[in-house]
């Protein structure tokens, strides 16, 4: 491949004497130059000296009595800056020189000490730099590659072993050095049939001008093994100052060797071209060593070659696969996301039962969330809700909670038959299989005497069905998300039971789905567990993210508020070019082992469908479609073939329908194929196959191939891989600040991210775009975000409220005003809202969001005890039994109603004394003053609405968006009072 035009930059990094910047440009060429002063150029000049030592020491060793002369003067003129620095001048210097010759003389006789206290060794020390160990850590080793081949012009790499993890990573560094017409050669082994066969053509074909050999002496069959092994690691570089460095170590060329693993490598950029011996450098005798082997024990990766290697290579696999003692039993169960890797070993090899469900664990994040759940119920608390993502373990973690709560009979609620028999399954291995029944469309028989029922929500929510189990027959109820559209069956459901405790489980808060399992739990969060940490905390597995361009032309695309034109979207985006980049990557971007088992999010049906039949008919890639009418047969059948080692499914195209509650854990390629919707939905479908396979032998990682091209929201991905969740946030980090610079080399722990050269252009040029942004261009930008993630149109405040630390309505009420004038700002009012500008109404709902003012919950209380009430006018004996209940119903909140906090029986609180108590607070607080909206009549006991706002009490439209204030105020409350 030919050079780029033009000279290529060379790095110095270090301190030249005065006159060198004018001698470089006397020689047309431009100097990048820094004055330094102080313990900078102290610094410098230590490292100087440490050059010119080596620049002595060199011509010493060569014998030419002039040069040795000129670089002696060097290290002196270092000598005496470094001193000068430190306040010494030259006669100082001959000063401590002849103090020393006198207190321990000078070298004039030439003694050599062997030793103290021992003896005379039979072989001499080696004087050269040995290799010593220095464990690099994660990340390390692989930026100190990058640097290395950035300012080299020839690499050399041997490795013993090589996984396809690591060219995933590397290979568009390969791509650039070549570019620039670096050279590079690759010598890989066959030892042990580690390597698969397709494994060796990967960087042979994906970087042509990669020159890859295997260590084979060619006078051996290529069927067979040769005797001796190649075992080394090395990575030898020749930069293009004309110096030499290499790191040598413990480290393969696979991911496990540069981040994973433990390993301990050398690296010298300095010594190593010293000629300590025989007037050759340790890196001339390396970079010898290299050429040797290549040229005489090294053969190309042919197609005779793989003949011979893949029968070999069968032979050592089919040894591998025969069953041992320890691993043989076709009753081994596989290892499930919760169970700690010993004891998970110690039940894999039996049958559960009740008595050996000790052998199954919680993991640290499903022991973090029981303690938050115990809390909880140390507070009193009737429900609880954990957020963690998909594959941390939430079904276990109910399980393990179900046990710690010590209650009876549990009942677990989903909308899939698919999650009950995976929950039934979990709860199995820490309850034993005694007492577990599923009650479903197919199966409604159950006993009464069961331990854990797994009812389908359609099935459990008709009226019959329900009344086939007494209210307090479950004690402890699980609700696995949900769809929204089902809320209202959930909530039926659950005014029909009573139990002691009830546990919502959700992984997206931020959707509407999430946020209806935060509802149903008071807002009572017990545990939080996100993606990114749970990856750091080795619960998810890795993902290596590459950012590919796309070529096509959203500019030309219609906009409509928070989407483009779905029409307009699927004609440009269905394509054969776009097809064939697609195909493209997904040869370039091997998984981490066997077939690729890719997942492709597209923008609709047709998307989808044009997608997967181009892939299968032009480029010989079996993928298929699945959409939203495909059934729940067809979708796990899907999964199963794509799972399937055997199957030549590689590719299911599907449009939302694996956004929620399934996860794939084989799955090897998550495909983004639409512009990106939302920080939400980002995580979330790079969260689709994060699952953990903890019975495999290989250490899993997710590839994730997103397409980027100049559509609005492409600023989402770089800030949601950066930690962000929201513009804002970026917008605050980044204020005051000139440029707007995006870290994104330290993602979670073991991932790597990617982008293309003109996929960072298009980064910039949006981060850019966002960082000026006013106050109210980045509210917008959130409310517009949040509600596509709702996927409601004109939410309530309840509804935008689920992820306080992301979406608080109070920031738009302190910005415009109001709910009301937000949404009005925003174009999104209803018409009933519409209706309300300018009047009573308006001013009250205000009132409500900005006036409250609570120190304790005492007026939301009494606000919802009002509006479940009929009429405009109430006896204070009829309120205050309603605000006693509230407190009595949720014993979470008994310690803000201090009078019912002191007691040891709160419910035997006298109704006169809760009267005198919300006579002399709330009600006094909320009436008689000129801006108060009621009227408290002490004498006769009765409280009243205000004539201005007696027409609005009464209509039910008001009543919803009175009582989403109440609600949103008391769960703000709560929430900002455990903070």
């Amino acid at each position: 491949m030919p050079n780029d035009s033009g000279s290529h930059p060379i790095y110095y990094h270090k301190l030249v004497r005065d006159k060198i910047p004018s001698i470089i440009r006397d020689n047309d060429h431009q100097p990048t130059v820094l004055s330094l002063s102080g313990q900078d150029l102290t610094q410098a000049a230590s490292q100087k000296l440490l050059e010119e030592a080596y620049e002595l020491f060199t011509e010493v060793q060569v014998g030419e009595k002039p040069s040795v002369l000129k670089e002696s003067a060097d290290v002196l003129e270092v000598v005496l800056t470094i001193l000068k620095q430190l306040g010494y001048s030259f006669d100082d210097l001959i000063s401590e020189m002849e103090l020393r010759r006198e207190q321990r003389g000078g070298f004039e006789q030439g003694l050599f000490l062997e030793s103290v206290d021992g003896q005379f060794l039979s072989h001499r020390l080696q004087q050269s730099p040995s290799y010593v160990c220095s464990h690099l850590e994660i990340d390390s080793l692989l930026d100190l590659f990058r640097g290395e081949m950035e300012r080299s012009d020839k690499v050399w790499i041997a490795s013993a072993f090589y996984s396809p993890a690591i060219t995933n990573i590397l290979i568009s560094e390969f791509e650039r050095f070549i570019c620039k017409g670096g050279e590079a050669r690759v010598i890989l082994s066959t030892m042990n049939g580690f390597i698969k066969p397709e494994y060796l053509t990967h960087l042979r074909d994906h970087v042509p001008y990669l020159n890859v050999k295997v260590f084979h002496p060619p006078d051996i069959p290529f069927h067979i093994q040769p005797k001796r092994d190649f075992h080394v690691k090395a990575y030898i570089f020749k930069h293009r100052t004309g110096k030499g460095s290499a790191i040598i170590g413990s480290s393969n060329l696979s991911q496990g060797g540069f981040s994973d693993n433990i390993e301990w490598n050398y690296y010298s950029a300095g010594e190593i071209n010293l000629p300590f011996e025989n007037k050759q450098t340790p890196w001339e005798k390396i970079v010898h060593e290299f050429e040797s082997l290549w040229a005489n024990e090294c053969v190309h990766v042919t197609d005779d070659f793989l003949a011979g290697y893949r029968k070999r290579h069968r032979d050592v696999f089919q040894e591998r696969e025969k069953p041992s003692d320890a691993y043989g039993s076709e009753e081994q169960s596989p290892v499930q996301p919760g169970i700690g890797a010993d004891s998970a070993a110690a039940y894999g090899k039996r049958k559960q039962s009740k008595s050996e469900s000790e052998s199954v664990s919680p993991n640290i994040a499903q022991g973090e969330a029981l303690e938050g759940l115990l809390k909880l119920r140390n507070r009193k608390a009737r429900s609880g809700a954990v957020i963690a993502a998909t594959g941390v373990g939430k079904t276990y973690l109910a399980a393990f909670d179900f046990i710690q709560s010590g209650k009876d009979k549990c009942l677990f609620i989903a909308h899939r038959e698919d999650i009950l028999r995976k929950a039934k399954e979990s709860f199995s291995h820490v309850l034993g299989p005694e007492g577990l029944e599923i009650f479903s469309g197919r199966s409604k028989e159950i006993s009464h005497g069961s331990r854990a029922v797994f009812a389908m929500i359609q099935t459990l929510g008709r009226q019959d069905n329900m009344e086939r189990f007494h209210p307090e027959e479950f004690d402890y109820i699980v609700m696995d998300e949900f769809h929204h559209a089902m809320a209202a069956t959930y909530r039926r459901v659950l005014d029909y039971f009573q139990p002691d405790f009830l546990l919502g489980l959700t992984a997206t808060p931020e959707r509407m789905d999430g946020r209806d399992v935060l509802w149903l739990c008071d807002y009572n969060i017990a545990y939080e567990m996100r993606l990114f940490q749970a990856i750091d905390k080795e619960l998810l597995a890795p993902f290596q993210y590459f950012a590919v361009h796309d070529p096509t032309d959203y500019a030309q695309i219609s906009w409509k508020r928070t989407d483009y034109d779905q029409e307009e979207l699927t004609k440009a985006l269905a394509n054969d070019t776009r097809t064939t980049i697609i195909a493209n990557n997904l040869k370039k971007f091997l998984p981490y082992q066997g077939k690729i088992k890719a997942l492709a999010f597209c923008s609709s049906v047709d998307h989808a469908q044009y997608t997967a039949a181009r892939l299968t008919q032009e480029h010989d890639f079996e993928a298929m479609a699945l959409v939203g009418d495909s059934s729940q047969d067809q979708r796990e059948e899907a999964v199963a073939r794509l799972e399937e080692e055997n199957d030549p499914l590689k590719l299911i195209c599907c449009v939302d329908i694996f956004n929620e509650g399934i996860d794939i854990p084989k799955l090897s390629h998550v495909l983004l194929l639409r512009p990106t919707q939302s920080f939400t939905v980002f995580l979330q479908q790079l969260g689709r196959g994060l699952r953990k396979i903890q019975s495999e032998d290989v250490e899993k990682h997710l590839v994730v191939i997103d397409f980027v091209g100049n559509f609005r929201t492409a600023h989402v991905a770089p800030l949601a891989l950066a930690g962000y969740t929201s513009i804002q946030e970026f917008t605050q980090d980044s204020e005051g600040s000139k440029e707007s610079k995006l870290d994104l080399s330290n993602p979670p722990k073991g991932c790597f991210v990617s982008p293309d050269l003109e996929v960072q252009r298009i980064w910039e040029s949006k981060l850019r775009e966002i960082a000026p942004m006013s106050r109210a261009e980045q509210l917008r930008a959130l409310y517009d975000e949040v509600v596509q993630d709702l996927g409601l149109i004109s939410p309530g405040l309840c509804e935008f409220y689920a992820d306080p630390q992301k979406a608080d309505p109070h920031a738009f009420i302190k910005y415009f005003g109001s709910w009301i004038k937000t949404k009005k700002a925003f174009k999104d009012l209803l018409d009933f809202e519409q209706n309300l500008l300018g009047t009573q109404g308006e001013s009250f709902l205000e009132y409500l969001e900005k006036d409250l003012n609570p120190v304790k919950s005492y007026k939301m209380v009494v606000l919802k005890t009002l509006l479940s009430f009929e009429g405009v006018s109430w006896n204070v004996s009829e309120i205050a039994q309603g605000f006693l209940s509230y407190y009595l119903n949720h014993p979470e909140y008994l310690s803000d109603y201090d009078d019912l906090d002191r007691k040891e029986n709160p419910e035997e609180i006298s109704l006169q004394r809760v009267e005198r108590h919300i006579m002399n607070m709330p009600l006094k607080y909320l009436s008689n003053k000129g801006k108060d909206w009621f009227v408290l009549d002490r004498e006769k006991k009765v409280f009243s609405v205000k004539n201005d706002l007696i027409d609005y009490w009464s209509a039910a439209f008001y009543k919803q968006l009175m009582l989403d204030r109440a609600d949103y105020a008391l769960a703000r409350y709560f929430y900002r009072k455990t903070q």
